[in-house]
């Protein structure tokens, strides 16, 4: 069937080309980002109750929110937060899947239900249900030199002229600057005068409702149908008041005498903010933050683009004197550099695969062909992740870069086969070619499919996790699958080609008229054609000899002898590709078919030629002695599949590993109560800590915001440290974080934690674990839980394996309950209700109307000017009017009682909780800190309180032993396709039998490395069992070709091993070569490509070296089994089953 590719060649060529044309369109509208979407949906609903403290807020809002939400279809977990600022929110989890918009419209059905039921002031504040956008896209820090702009003037000017015009940008999915600083009419009461003239707060909020108000009067002269008139007028009125001026002349009281009591009389009214509980700044400036967040599915680095040139256009445009803006944070940062790497390190894998292709093969034409596979398979892949949905991001990459040392095999196989029916026959290339194309293409095909099934059931994988390996496993297949039709098309089209026969006479056709113009063509422009290979393979050394020198333990030794700076890498570098050119100048100097002259590569690969046969003579020699020992060969499997269980025990597990982003985030925490000035100063004390280090560029803080939450607090604060780029600074950002830890025990009488952003966007704020410590007492003693609380934060703080502990939960927040005297209070005639609206206004604030300026609608704030609220005494000079219109002392009736109690309240799935954040210790992965965890609440936590998860510590708690069930899927999935390949159920037993070898390795070289047993890895091993199969296949498909030729299982065995050793090391070995620039990897992204890459070159290493000697063996096992056993003798016997049939 292949054969006529052979007849067609032009056929062939063109489905190479098309397969890289639709590609390269692909890759043009693909979107990029740093990982897949795997963040679960999420719902989020904010209410907001001013003056309320966090417990009346619970009580009278939060639970029966949270009671109608809670089993909302899909739903996996409820996060409730309740803050004394008056501010809650509720966030519900979703299943991976869900679809985000009807989760919104299940929950916002749900809220409505309840809606009644809330006080009325929550629902005039609104309650907006959202889809909740978790992941991080930029922070924008808008300021300005000019001493004379304050923070609310750049809050307003970045709300009105940046904000609106950012939230219309494809991909912006949230956008909103911290705090609450918009303009707003300040309404301060002197609650002297007040006094004075007997008027309270709600005489006030009366006449700014009955005076500054809306009105609309009509239209004089509308139509009637029955008179008519030449005009119509429109009526007009002011209607709500804009200006202070127009709202102190608001009149509070008349008498018919003339006397006006005006709003001006007894209170101050300025424009002024909506709220001053935050102070935000960078580099010691003001600034106006601005959060973005992504949409999910948008491609971040466009996305992100657009901002930066939406503000810079603003900029340009509008933006006054002494104002700029900075980006602080941007995820573009990383995820450019990171992609850049891997973009490096598979420009790196293709070079090192081609020159070990070229080392085996050792001629300059057989090379051309398998690298000319590699980017018509690479190319090819993007236009089925377009059709797949996927996009650009580090775990397709690290596909792509993995597949170069495997898309390249398939090509490997045929161009080696025909080179040995070339020499062993002395046949044309066409002829060589056609001979294999019949043998080898069903090897081919098994090689193919083996490889595609290894991943097929890894698509079934649900939750985050399977999302990775989806991902990963159809760029894997798709470019496999692209290989093998490459291999069986383009690769024997281009062998009967290019190759050049051993005798050239006779070779007729339209081959032979392609080798003689190919060698016409060589001659004449031979010296060019020499030149220009000389110089590609002379850069190419020089890139080998430049990578093998920044592997750290190579850089280590030779460093301890001679110090190796970068310039004298470089220039170590350059001196090998100037003295490989002219080598290979020698080399090449007969490519026009001239005798060679020998050079010293021409000699280094004619030594290398004569030792591979030299290896390849012993090697067979030696499994003609072991071959037949069978219990050796079980004994062997066992002690490796021993040696797995063993290692597995010691070596650490994970999720997903934390990447230095270069960026880092400063947790600030001030004793409970401190105000929000004097955690602002504790804010700038870090800063300037962090500006004394080189390895720092920019620090910008945040006082009153914890990003850990996302929640409000005068005793909070956060820092967003930005760091050098990689390449300029010699610190990890693990490093700086241990140093920042030591240079801020100088900062006194507060608590800081460092946290890096989380590993996967939308998971969390920071990086590291999210726990929540349940009370399912239901006795709604927060005092136990704290107390339960300080006892488990103990406890874990004395185990190794968790560092960084920290909870804003604290219950000794100081606090003053009131305490109404109704008897007293109802003797004097003060409705109960009535003295706390009035102070739920004088204290608390409130608005009522507002107005439009500057395009924008702005809220009226009525509240006691400052000076009356500082104190608990200062309630002593609060007064309420009674039923008879007299001024009563709050102290006649009301007493207060000082007492401790929370500032903020969360609750988990309807219980109180506190919410706990950490990290692993230096050492220790993540897996080993969430056991280390659930060690101390089995041991410690009493009987009703509990543990449970958030963030992406949910799905590494809960994921158990997927990666175990879907290994032993694959190695099914494996074995049914070569059941259905051999027509056996026991010869693939040999293939599969074969795997602990290499398995082991993988671990060992983990262990050995320092890294985790994380998803890199697990992905690692599912490609490994595909690989390792391949090698397995390609000596047992010919060893059972020549059983079925008539040789004895032993010799078929051998001859098996003999024929491909040379192939399998030569493409193992090109595998491996493509997996070095991932296991030196630095920089961004650095532990995800060490661990892929050592699990890869671990498991491929010990898989091969030892798998040639022991996978004969196995077959020769398992056929001796099956000699003679089948499932249906003949049409005359009853059918058995081969495990009875002799």
């Amino acid at each position: 069937m292949f054969e006529r590719f052979l007849h067609r060649p032009a056929l062939a060529i063109v489905i190479s080309l098309l397969i890289l044309f639709m590609g390269g369109l692909a890759i043009n509208v693909l979107p990029i980002s740093q990982f897949p979407s795997v963040a679960p949906p999420s719902v989020r609903v904010s209410v907001s109750y001013p003056g309320a403290s966090a417990k009346i807020l619970i009580d009278s809002t939060m639970v029966i929110l949270e009671q109608a939400i809670n089993g909302v279809p899909n739903m996996r977990y409820m996060m409730g937060d309740a803050t004394s600022a008056g501010e809650g929110t509720i966030q519900i989890v979703f299943e991976p899947g869900t679809d985000p918009n009807v989760a919104v419209m299940n929950v916002n059905n749900r809220v409505q239900m309840v809606k009644n039921n809330l006080p009325p002031i929550v629902e005039r504040e609104g309650i907006i249900v959202m889809q909740n956008m978790t992941s991080m896209l930029m922070y924008v820090n808008v300021f300005s030199k000019d001493p004379n702009v304050d923070q609310n003037y750049l809050y307003n000017y970045a709300t009105v002229n940046i904000l609106n015009e950012i939230k219309r940008i494809p991909g912006v999915g949230r956008a909103t600057i911290l705090g609450n600083r918009s303009y707003a009419m300040r309404v301060e009461l002197d609650l002297d005068r007040m006094r004075a003239y007997k008027v309270d707060a709600e005489d006030v909020m009366k006449a700014l409702d009955t005076q500054s108000m809306i009105g609309s009067p009509g239209r004089l002269g509308q139509a009637t149908g029955t008179t008519s008139q030449t005009l119509e007028y429109v009526l007009t009125w002011v209607g709500r008041y804009k200006t202070p001026e127009e709202y102190k002349k608001i009149i509070l009281r008349a008498t018919p005498e003339g006397e006006i009591l005006r709003l001006g009389d007894v209170a101050n009214v300025s424009l002024g903010s909506s709220f001053y509980d935050l102070y935000s700044d960078i580099d010691g400036l003001p600034a106006a933050a601005i959060v973005l967040k992504q949409t999910p599915g948008s491609n971040a680095a466009e996305v992100i683009e657009k901002v930066k040139e939406k503000v810079e256009e603003i900029k340009q445009k509008s933006f006054p004197p002494g104002m700029d803006y900075a980006v602080t944070y941007d995820v573009s940062n990383f995820l450019d550099a990171s992609i850049e790497k891997v973009l490096h390190t598979l420009f790196e894998a293709f070079i090192l695969v081609s020159l070990v292709v070229y080392l085996f093969l050792g001629d300059f034409r057989s090379t051309l062909i398998p690298t000319l596979a590699v980017p018509v398979s690479l190319i090819g892949t993007f236009f089925f992740m377009l059709m797949f949905g996927m996009s650009i991001n580090l775990i397709t990459l690290f596909a792509l870069v993995l597949a170069i040392g495997v898309v390249v095999d398939d090509a490997i196989v045929v161009v080696e086969a025909v080179h040995e029916k070339m020499h062993a026959k002395h046949l044309g290339p066409y002829q060589a070619t056609q001979e294999v194309v019949r043998e080898i293409s069903g090897a081919i095909i098994a090689i193919t499919l083996v490889m595609t099934a290894v991943f097929v059931p890894v698509t079934f994988m649900t939750g985050p996790v399977g999302v990775f390996y989806r991902q990963f496993a159809l760029t894997m297949a798709m470019s496999i699958v692209i290989s093998g039709v490459v291999a069986l098309s383009l690769t024997p089209v281009l062998c009967a080609m290019i190759l050049k026969p051993l005798d050239d006479k006779g070779q007729r056709g339209i081959v032979g008229a392609i080798n003689r113009g190919m060698s016409k063509i060589a001659g004449q422009y031979d010296f060019v054609l020499r030149g220009l290979l000389c110089l590609i393979l002379g850069c190419a050394v020089g890139v080998a000899v430049y990578s093998l020198l920044h592997i750290e333990i190579v850089h280590e030794v030779i460093s301890e002898q001679v110090e190796l700076s970068d310039m004298r890498i470089y220039v170590i570098a350059g001196i090998a590709a100037v003295l490989a050119v002219f080598s290979f100048r020698s080399t090449f100097s007969g490519f026009n078919g001239s005798p060679k002259r020998r050079s010293p590569i021409g000699v280094f690969l004619h030594v290398f030629d004569r030792g591979v046969e030299m290896v390849t003579g012993g090697y067979a020699a030696v499994l003609r002695r072991i071959i037949t020992r069978r219990v050796m060969t079980v004994v062997v499997i066992g002690l490796f599949g021993y040696g797995i269980m063993v290692v597995n025990k010691v070596l650490p597990t994970g999720f997903i590993p934390l990447e230095d982003q270069g960026m880092i985030y400063g947790i600030v925490q001030t004793p409970p109560g401190s105000t929000l000035e004097y955690t602002n100063a504790k804010c700038h004390e870090l800063q300037a800590i962090c500006e004394k280090m080189d390895e720092i560029t920019s620090v910008s803080s945040i006082a009153g915001y914890e990003v850990l939450t996302e929640g409000r607090g005068s005793n909070a604060g956060t820092c967003i440290i930005n760091l050098k780029p990689w390449a300029d600074r010699e610190l990890t950002s693990k490093q700086i974080i241990e140093e920042l830890e030591k240079r801020g025990t100088d900062i006194a009488n507060v608590k800081l934690e460092f946290f890096e952003p989380p590993a996967v966007p939308g998971f969390g704020a920071a990086g590291g674990f999210s726990v929540n410590l349940l009370d399912k007492t239901n006795s709604g003693d927060y005092t136990a839980l704290g107390e339960e609380t300080d006892k488990f934060m103990e406890a874990l703080g004395k185990r190794k394996e968790l560092k960084g502990l920290f909870t804003f939960f604290a219950a000794n927040y100081p606090q003053y309950e009131i305490i109404i005297d109704n008897d007293v209070a109802m003797q004097k005639g003060v409705s109960i209700r009535d003295a706390m609206d009035n102070l739920s206004i004088v204290i608390g604030s409130t608005w009522e109307q507002g107005f439009v300026r500057f395009g924008q609608f702005y809220k009226v704030y009525v509240q006691a000017a400052p000076e009356f609220r500082r104190y608990p005494e200062d309630l002593d000079n609060m007064f309420v009017k009674n039923e008879a219109g007299e001024m009563v002392p709050y102290s006649a009736f009301m007493r207060i009682e000082k007492k401790q109690g929370l500032n903020e309240i969360s609750r988990y799935n309807l219980y109180p909780t506190a919410p706990i954040q950490g990290a692993p210790a230096a050492g220790y992965s993540s897996g080993e800190a969430i056991a280390a965890i659930k060690e101390v609440a089995a041991e410690t936590l009493p009987n009703g309180f509990d543990i449970d998860w958030r963030g992406l510590a949910y799905d590494e708690a809960k994921a158990g032993n997927t990666a175990v069930y879907i290994f032993l899927i694959v190695v099914i999935f494996v074995y049914m396709v070569l059941v259905g390949q051999y027509e056996s159920f026991i010869i693939p037993l040999a293939v599969l039998t074969s795997l602990p070898v290499g398995i082991f390795g993988s671990f060992a070289f983990l262990k050995a490395m320092g890294l985790a047993n994380d998803v890199y890895c697990q992905i690692g091993l599912v490609m490994l069992v595909g690989l390792l199969g391949k090698n397995a296949i390609l000596i047992i498909e010919f060893a059972v070709q020549r059983r079925q030729e008539g040789l004895s299982i032993m010799d078929a065995g051998v001859e098996g091993g003999k024929l491909r050793f040379r192939p399998i090391l030569m493409t193992s070995f090109a595998f491996i070569a493509g997996l070095i620039p991932l296991v030196r990897a630095t920089g961004p992204g650095a532990i995800g490509n060490r661990t892929i890459g050592t699990t890869a070159v671990g498991g491929m290493l010990l898989g091969t070296l030892i798998g040639v000697l022991v996978i004969p063996g196995l077959y020769y096992l398992f056929a001796k089994f099956a000699d003679g056993r089948t499932l249906i003798r003949d049409e005359h016997d009853e059918p058995l089953s081969e495990i009875f049939e002799r």
